[in-house]
């Protein structure tokens, strides 16, 4: 894993300000800035492994500091008028590449995986992305730590199944 990317690496405007969308299941869409995000209560994580979803070793991930996903989701006002709506909710992780990742509600909210599912906003002290000023998503107590793994996080989406 790449230590800090650049603007020309990932082929990006430096002027592009980078932002996260929440959508969905919400009475109003939120966008959250970087700067919106570093203002809110971090967490640190240790360097830990990243591995590929054969198991295969890919690198560490370095000092992460980020912000949980729980607290991101709680910037907007989720729409559940029915008491069971939560148990039929997932959360859509997406990036600007198309990639997508999902988690439960209930995994994230009424787990200890959700206490280590971050939208990291640095690596080693230095923000992530250079210039371009992204924000990578990942989820920490995962045994194969790399398939959730979101690589220029740009949206959060609240989906009710069925």
């Amino acid at each position: 894993m790449e230590d800090i990317k650049t603007d020309q690496a990932i082929g990006r405007a430096a002027a592009a300000p980078a932002v996260i969308q929440i959508i969905g299941r919400v009475a109003a869409p939120v966008t959250l800035t970087l700067d919106e995000l570093r203002r809110m209560d971090t967490i640190d994580i240790a360097d830990m492994p990243m591995i590929c979803g054969s198991g295969e070793p890919r690198g560490r991930t370095g000092r992460l500091r980020g912000v949980l996903l729980t607290d991101i989701i709680g910037r907007a006002e989720v729409l559940t008028p029915q008491h069971n709506d939560t148990k039929k909710m997932v959360i859509v992780a997406a990036a600007d590449d198309g990639y997508k990742t999902v988690f439960s509600w209930q995994e994230i909210f009424n787990s200890p995986n959700g206490d280590g599912v971050i939208v990291a906003l640095e690596k080693n002290g230095r923000p992530f992305y250079q210039n371009y000023g992204a924000a990578d998503l990942f989820s920490t107590r995962d045994h194969l730590t790399g398939p959730r793994h979101v690589h220029r996080l740009t949206t959060i989406e609240i989906v009710m199944l069925g």
